[in-house]
């Protein structure tokens, strides 16, 4: 019901910051973007793995596999930075 409520003040232009739904689900987005696509934590990770297959925790296959996913979220999170994206990020593809 309240979802149907945003929507009918959204198309009367009329928008409440903090009381409305849609808005407070887009900064929860923004914010699970930003933490989920930060090229810092990503390149942390990226050194964990080669840390962890360095000293035998990891098997070639795993590491490997895990190495080009972590590049490829990387590779997004540089795309999406230089671009400022935002919520749009879900057009460069999800990982």
């Amino acid at each position: 019901m309240f979802f149907l409520d945003d929507l009918l003040l959204r198309a009367l232009g009329v928008s409440l910051p903090g009381l409305d739904l849609i808005w407070t689900l887009e900064q929860i987005q923004k914010v699970a973007y930003k933490t989920y696509y930060n090229p810092e934590k990503i390149k942390n990770q990226i050194k964990e793995t080669r840390l962890l297959y360095e000293f035998g925790e990891l098997e070639r296959e795993e590491y490997e596999r895990k190495n080009s996913e972590l590049m490829h979220k990387l590779e997004l999170a540089n795309k999406a930075e230089e671009m400022d994206l935002g919520s749009r990020l879900d057009l460069l593809g999800r990982i």
